[in-house]
């Protein structure tokens, strides 16, 4: 996995901003219960690469590399 790549953790979709060799930051799509982050860094073998499926949801509910880049709010 490298930067701008989908992945999964946990169940949630999330999406590499940084990538610091064996420490990924992840941004998630929107949390789903109270108390989640919305953003959190990992060790590479804690994350798996999402499927296809996950990545298109991922970016048509605005989680995109764009978005993270230019720190705009995404789509409603």
């Amino acid at each position: 996995m490298k930067q701008w790549d989908y992945v999964v953790h946990d169940g949630r979709i999330g999406l590499v901003t940084m990538d610091l060799a064996d420490l990924k930051r992840v941004v998630f799509l929107p949390p789903a219960r109270p108390g989640q982050l919305n953003e959190a860094t990992f060790r590479s073998d804690e994350l798996a690469p999402a499927e296809p499926e996950q990545a298109a949801a991922a970016r048509s509910v605005g989680l995109t590399r764009e978005v993270q880049r230019s720190f705009l709010p995404p789509r409603p």
